[in-house]
């Protein structure tokens, strides 16, 4: 008897402690299976959350978002937090520089990568917390970043920042950020490359801009052919007009060094009547540009149109520019094969070229 009431007692407690088990183990399934993405979490982040906004202390609320962050990474209201610190971060903007970026960086580092997401194996819901929630937070971040490191002038780091967000998320909006900083920078190699990109990705009427400014730094380089290639796009587009927002005089001014780059390549090749149309454009636009006076006479010289060619060098020389000296020279030598050797009159020329000009 005491046996068998010793081996009941033992399957007794047996069964308890397997009741136990089970239950222990569902209640510990149940509580590991709960998302973080669910509706239930999203209730528990969102009170804690509403509970943080309502610290007066910035710093303090900066402290406790950072927190949340740091024990939520993985959260539906994980963009609306990451907003809120940006705020806490602001009044730190152009006042302490380090300070702003130590705090943004800090965020940056807890927001979990896609990767870290998904090897969560979270049940359901990843897909749309990583486009409408990680994404957009890390994007802010970053391009917050780019700004305090931009005004902070440490554009290494900028750069840097700006090349990551633009692989991690292929946005065009960062080539002209690049572009520019590379340009600062004097990196052309890279300036030019993201300049391309950027002529690829926008019409010509938002890439202008950059195709001029591109143009120059190909100058610079000695690549003419390739300076001549965009400002020919250029003028193509805006040759005949002036672009929405710009002023018209500075406009004319760079109409002018476009079409003198332009007309450089068909009076090379001794293509003299289209080089001519092209100078006849630059002094359209800046008549007071000297040099181009110079090669309108040469070109007109070239086309048997003398009279032409002796007013254009006269012009040339009133204006005093690097080809004063040599335009001198065909002048005199046009203007007296055209008057049997004698220069008696010539004077005139030059007061003429002088009124046309509105020099003195």
């Amino acid at each position: 008897m005491i046996v068998n009431a010793r081996n009941q007692s033992v399957r007794t407690i047996g069964f308890a402690i397997a009741i136990l088990v089970m239950y222990g183990v569902h209640a510990f399934a149940v509580q590991e299976k709960i998302s973080p993405l669910s509706d239930y979490q999203y209730k528990k982040d969102f009170a804690q959350y509403e509970s943080i906004k309502k610290e007066a202390d910035v710093q303090k609320r900066a402290d406790l978002l950072l927190a949340f962050v740091k024990q939520h990474p993985i959260s539906r209201i994980l963009f609306n937090v990451a907003g809120d610190y940006m705020e806490c971060v602001k009044p730190q903007m152009g006042k302490d520089w380090a300070k702003a970026i130590s705090m943004e960086e800090a965020l940056l580092a807890l927001v979990p990568t896609e990767q870290t997401v998904q090897a969560a194996n979270i049940p359901a819901g990843v897909d749309a917390f990583l486009k409408e929630h990680l994404a957009p937070t890390q994007k802010l971040l970053l391009q917050s970043l780019i700004a305090a490191y931009y005004q902070s002038n440490n554009l290494p780091k900028a750069a840097e920042t700006a090349e990551k967000a633009y692989t991690q998320f292929q946005d065009k909006a960062m080539l002209p950020v690049l572009a520019d900083i590379y340009l600062k920078t004097q990196n052309f190699d890279k300036y030019l490359a993201y300049g391309q990109k950027i002529m690829a990705e926008f019409p010509m009427e938002q890439s202008y801009s950059t195709a001029i400014q591109m143009a120059q730094v190909y100058i610079q380089k000695q690549d003419v052919n390739s300076a001549i290639g965009l400002f020919s796009k250029v003028m193509d587009a805006y040759g005949d007009k002036v672009p929405p927002g710009a002023q018209e005089a500075q406009w004319n001014a760079t109409r002018a060094v476009a079409y003198t780059v332009i007309a450089s390549d068909p009076y090379t090749k001794k293509d003299y009547a289209k080089a001519l149309e092209l100078y006849d454009k630059v002094v359209k636009f800046n008549p007071k540009q000297p040099d181009a006076y110079y090669f309108l006479g040469m070109c007109k010289w070239q086309t048997k149109d003398q009279p032409g060619a002796i007013d254009a060098f006269a012009k040339a020389v009133v204006l005093k520019g690097s080809y004063a000296q040599r335009a001198q020279q065909y002048l005199e030598q046009l203007y007296k094969a055209e008057h049997n050797g004698s220069a008696e009159g010539m004077d005139q020329v030059v007061a003429k070229a002088k009124a046309d000009l509105g020099v003195n």
